[in-house]
């Protein structure tokens, strides 16, 4: 392997290459538009000759920093790291570098200066709300942004969820065709997008079959284990509990599982329990959740997708997309496919 690689600069990879320079810069940053073929012989001799860009020089060039900011909150839901590994998978496929803020932990004064002082290209929420100071500041000046697993009406940006409504709303059906008549849903705070419309359609499922929603059957909580373990049992121990519990997530369904091991109550046998988001922990034995998948693979490669086009041409439309959900279903539910309805 060569080892003179700080020797090297972007001319000797494109005589190499037998590429112009402008072409080697545009595979070194990620830019689309090459051909699949170029791309692999110019990656080729980078790999072949050990070159490393000049990271600084190259931000002094382009005015850019190769740098994406990542926005967060509650780190430790199961769902955050699985969306930040496929984000880093396709930002890493670009030649992009990845910074984390964990808002629970850091408040959003770190990003909102990251934007002021232009370290970073662009940014990604996973979390966000009308109220965030950092994605006003995005706004204020002119950084690219895109929220994934979010959807907040009216943004003119980037946005990425998948159909919560639409996949809720399912849930309900198997719900209801499965033979479940006192459903009940435990969920989270409204000020979450997905939370939200999770719940507005188990809502109108249930109100288009004819089941009502009374309160002993609705609870809601912050996101604390412990308080919707609790819940659990209190709703199970009620006079004619439900038969069926839809949760707004299936962190959410992991709690109350928990609880009503603690209440002595079986599941699937005297209650059925379901989730939403369709995590990986979601099929452990342990928990073996029924739950509606959202391909965040396919969601982290538009949101970085998109994200770059707008760095790169600051006139590309900003994209809306909603992907769609698939029923997992699993032994919380009984295993009852669909196909016996």
């Amino acid at each position: 392997m060569h080892t003179y690689s700080q020797k090297l600069n972007s001319n000797d990879i494109a005589r190499h290459a037998g590429v112009s320079q402008a072409t080697v810069s545009r595979v070194l940053s990620g830019n689309s538009n090459v051909r699949e073929e170029t791309r692999q012989r110019v990656l080729a001799v980078i790999e072949e000759l050990n070159y490393q860009p000049n990271a600084f020089a190259q931000a002094m060039k382009t005015r850019l920093s190769g740098t994406i900011g990542v926005v967060v909150s509650r780190i430790t839901n199961p769902i955050v790291p699985e969306v930040l590994l496929h984000l880093a998978d396709e930002l890493t496929a670009h030649g992009k570098r990845m910074v984390v803020w964990n808002t629970d932990t850091e408040g959003e004064a770190g990003v909102v200066n990251a934007i002021r002082q232009r370290v970073i290209d662009g940014l990604v929420f996973t979390a966000a709300g009308q109220q965030s100071a950092a994605m006003a500041s995005a706004l204020q000046t002119g950084i690219p942004i895109a929220c994934i697993n979010r959807h907040i009406e009216g943004g003119e940006f980037n946005q990425f969820a998948c159909s919560n409504l639409e996949g809720a709303r399912t849930m309900a059906d198997y719900l209801v065709a499965s033979g479940r008549r006192r459903i009940a849903i435990i969920n989270g705070p409204l000020d979450r997008s997905t939370l939200a419309d999770r719940e507005a359609g188990l809502r109108q499922g249930l109100q288009d079959a004819g089941i009502g929603l009374p309160d002993k059957y609705y609870a809601a909580s912050d996101f604390a284990h412990d308080k919707f373990r609790q819940l659990a049992i209190e709703m199970i121990e009620q006079p004619s509990p439900p038969d069926a519990i839809a949760c707004g997530n299936d962190v959410i369904a992991f709690a109350v599982l928990c609880g009503l091991r603690a209440a002595g109550v079986g599941v699937p046998d005297e209650v059925w329990v379901t989730g939403f988001d369709g995590i990986e922990m979601s099929g452990w034995d342990v928990f073996n959740l029924t739950t509606m998948r959202q391909p965040l693979d396919a969601m982290a490669s538009a949101t970085v997708g998109a994200l770059i086009d707008n760095i790169e041409n600051s006139e590309a439309e900003p994209r809306m997309v909603r992907f769609g959900t698939e029923l997992i279903i699993r032994g919380t539910t009984a295993n009852m496919p669909l196909t016996q309805l």
